[in-house]
């Protein structure tokens, strides 16, 4: 996350989306970062701020001038805002290939390694981008930032890419259908967009709740140490009433009701997990959760049309990029394509 220089807006990357989805903690970090540097929190020893080495893709644009093909290169010296620009006119001009782009759509932004244009209707006219990725990403992610991109784009053109490309081994094409992965990262999106949106420098979220911490770890389990040492201080200092030495005669008084299901924050501390009883949320007869979830509604299909003949619709929208294999026969200079390293 970073200021985007025109305007000053905090601007996100796919990046800060993955942080968060893995740690909300971390992702809270940054933002404190950001937004007062001198708060006094040191990061972990000999750990670097988190990147993402997107590269100049030289090689492959230079593929694609040899093949013959219409591509526009997106100077990677310019500063950010003449690269969304041009990204956008090269859109608009409907090149058949833009490499090294520049995406943005409100407080989201990203580079692009490789757009393809493919046939449909949008915005731009009787075609429309996909998003591709050249560097060879193989972590976990890879398709969640394929997303980031895929999203943008549906903005910026109005139409959902049917289709996200990875270039795999220099030479494997491997697509990805955007309606099997779009949804999820929506969810996390928006989740994310919310809280940056709420953001509060006095509203730590617990590091216990994230599967890793960052570059945080230090500090997170200096937050939990303390913690439990107030919890068990609480507990020492807890002043318990004696029990009568006599019985106490029966009242008239009505019985409490029986305490709501869920209802446990006004009778217990929010650190004292221990007191708040283990509760059942499953219902009987309703069956497992696979089950329930076949049963909720569902609103409309697909919009895209792309669910029947998939394979035809796949191998329709990679004929633009068949000269890859071909091309890399008599090609050595292909091998070299710029890839990321697996993480």
């Amino acid at each position: 996350m970073y200021r985007y220089s025109a305007d000053n807006v905090v601007t996100f990357s796919s990046d800060d989306l993955v942080l968060f989805r893995e740690s909300p903690f971390a992702s809270w970090m940054e933002r404190l970062t950001l937004e007062n540097p001198s708060h006094g929190i040191p990061p972990d020893v000999d750990v670097e701020v988190p990147t993402y080495p997107y590269r100049p893709q030289n090689v492959f644009a230079a593929t694609l001038r040899s093949s013959g093909r219409q591509s526009v290169q997106i100077d990677w010296d310019l500063d950010e805002r003449q690269r969304r620009s041009a990204t956008l006119e090269a859109m608009r001009i409907g090149a058949e290939f833009i490499v090294d782009g520049q995406l943005a759509v409100g407080s989201l932004a990203g580079p692009v390694n490789l757009l393809t244009r493919t046939s449909g209707f949008s915005e731009l006219g009787r075609y429309l981008y996909m998003p591709c990725d050249t560097q060879g990403d193989r972590s976990i992610h890879a398709t969640f930032r394929l997303c980031f991109l895929a999203d943008m784009l549906h903005s910026l053109q109005g139409q959902l890419p049917p289709q996200m490309l990875a270039i795999r081994g220099n030479t494997q094409l491997s697509p990805l259908r955007t309606e099997e992965f779009i949804h999820l990262y929506c969810a996390v999106k928006d989740r994310f967009l919310t809280a940056q949106r709420h953001f509060r420098e006095d509203c730590m979220p617990d590091p216990a709740e994230s599967s890793h911490c960052g570059r945080w770890n230090d500090c997170a389990n200096e937050v939990i140490r303390q913690r439990n040492l107030a919890r068990e201080t609480g507990h020492n200092n807890r002043v318990r009433e004696p029990k009568p030495d006599t019985a106490v005669e029966p009242t008239t008084r009505a019985p409490e009701p029986p305490e709501a299901v869920g209802d446990t924050h006004s009778h217990t501390s929010s650190y004292d997990l221990d007191s708040i009883p283990a509760r059942s949320f499953s219902r009987q007869g309703a069956g497992t959760l696979a089950q329930q979830a076949l049963q909720l509604p569902i609103q409309g299909k697909a919009s895209s049309g792309f669910v029947e003949r998939r394979g035809e619709v796949v191998s329709a929208h990679l004929e633009p990029l068949n000269f890859i294999a071909d091309f890399s026969q008599s090609a050595p200079q292909l091998s070299g394509l710029e890839s990321a390293p697996d993480r």
